[in-house]
């Protein structure tokens, strides 16, 4: 059986940590978290707390990493775990809906938003709307300009990936490291600016009962927990990593620290320009930023590296789903011939081609909405499941060898699994007290219910065939 090869470095597994989690989140939800924290001081708490949580969660997956050094990442963690048809359930919704579903949304803002934007700033014609349909919307599919762009984008990414992890590391470096340097200047400028002036505070809010600060807090920190999503990339591509042992855990604390440090530093910055009650009416903050401070080239900087911060999420995203589906087939968890690697590259060719006809496909017929809808309270369950596996092979394979040792345990860990366990409390409410459109979420945790109950199903009979031949 071919193995992977070790090729992603120290820089690579960094950038794909910091780059799979600096996306569109922290320019769009500082307005939100603001309306609902009106104190600078409060505010900033807030999101500082944030990355303390992701930390929590990093420090965890850490240990399984250096423990499991392989491609996978939750899907091996709940094998090790739990059993095959945890793995199972989760693996399959994680590849399906969960990575899929994520290229397909992101690909779509990118044509959708900043792709026009950058193209109406430097093209001398008339701006095109991409927006318009081409073909009708027959047949449940939906063609416009937006969409053929994001379904190029997804094959581009994906063309590359399939050129070597090495190539792809390259790509997920050059895209994070500008804007994450970049981004760091424009905020330092905004701090630093004697033409800013810091508004005046606004309004103190009328006071709430504890049950309406907890919404509050609980909404808040929904939008921040998903602004952090993205600091455990790296370990769906361990089997490509070098020296994992030292790189993965590397990769996964300084990454999300550094990206930690790097929100607090641009909330500062909004803060020190629009104040927290403009903030809170700002929109899309960083590019209403740069306007501010250096007009529309200063405006179409940042939007040009936010366009980079989400290639280089999509190219994170591209490249550990499909190394779900390889770890899948290569335990007949999935189609078997996904299992295999090129040979001159040695990457898994037919589970990118998978991944990228899946995401097409919701493109296409408009559905990526849904299914990210869908799999968002799956996907938390599941990381909160991997954080106990934790917990869970300290006291069954308490002799098992551990390069690192999740640095707090067992406080930030646990840190970790209550945070997660309030958020999905808070997604559940909301989807009980919703509309049936709002419902989403809790379908995603009935597919992923459905498909261990099915497997465990499969399993038993399989075992009843083996004991009466």
């Amino acid at each position: 059986m071919e193995q992977q090869r070790r090729v992603l470095g120290g820089l690579a597994a960094f950038t794909l940590v910091s780059g799979s989690m600096l996306g569109i989140g922290i320019f769009i939800y500082p307005a939100q978290v603001a309306r609902l924290f009106t104190t600078n001081a409060s505010f900033l708490l807030v999101w500082a707390l944030g990355g303390l949580f992701a930390l929590s969660g990093a420090v965890a997956y850490a240990e399984l990493g250096a423990m499991f050094p392989r491609a996978g990442g939750d899907y091996e963690f709940l094998r090790e775990g739990f059993n095959e048809s945890v793995a199972f359930a989760a693996g399959w919704l994680i590849f399906g809906a969960a990575f899929t579903g994520s290229i397909a949304t992101m690909t779509v803002a990118l044509a959708q938003y900043q792709i026009p934007s950058l193209v109406q700033a430097l093209s001398p014609f008339a701006p095109i709307d991409l927006s318009a349909p081409l073909l009708g919307a027959s047949w449940g599919w939906k063609l416009d300009g937006t969409r053929l762009v994001a379904v190029g984008l997804i094959v581009a990414v994906s063309a590359l990936n399939m050129a070597g992890t090495r190539l792809a590391g390259w790509l997920q470096t050059l895209t994070t490291l500008l804007p994450i340097g970049l981004m760091t200047l424009i905020a330092l400028w905004a701090l630093g600016s004697e033409s800013v002036t810091m508004p005046a505070a606004g309004p103190t809010p009328p006071d709430t009962g504890w049950v309406e600060r907890l919404d509050d807090f609980t909404s808040a920190y929904m939008a921040i927990y998903f602004a952090y999503a993205g600091w455990n990339a790296v370990i769906y591509v361990a089997g490509e990593v070098q020296r994992p042992h030292r790189t993965l855990v590397g990769a996964l604390v300084f990454g999300t620290l550094c990206v930690t440090a790097l929100y607090v530093l641009l909330c500062a910055a909004f803060l020190r320009v629009f104040g927290i009650g403009g903030l809170a009416a700002a929109g899309e903050a960083g590019s209403a930023m740069a306007g501010v401070l250096g007009g529309d080239k200063a405006r179409l900087t940042m939007t040009a590296l936010i366009a980079s911060a989400i290639v280089a999420s999509v190219n994170a995203t591209v490249l550990g789903g499909a190394r779900v589906a390889f770890a899948m087939a290569r335990r007949g968890a999935f189609w078997s011939w996904a299992g295999h690697l090129d040979s001159v590259h040695g990457v898994p060719r037919r589970a990118l081609a998978i991944q990228a006809i899946g995401a097409c496909l919701y493109v296409l017929t408009g559905t990526f909405e849904q299914v990210y809808q869908l799999t968002s309270l799956a996907m938390v369950a599941g990381g909160t499941l991997t954080v106990i596996v934790l917990f869970v092979l300290r006291r069954t394979r308490p002799a098992a060898a551990r390069p690192y040792r999740a640095t707090g345990y067992p406080v930030l860990p646990a840190l970790y699994v209550l945070s997660s366990v309030v958020v999905i409390a808070m997604m559940l409410r909301r989807a009980l007290a919703g509309s049936a459109g709002s419902r989403y979420p809790l379908a995603g945790i009935g597919i992923m219910i459905a498909a261990y109950a099915v497997h465990r199903l499969v399993l038993a009979r399989g075992a009843r065939r083996g004991a009466n031949p």
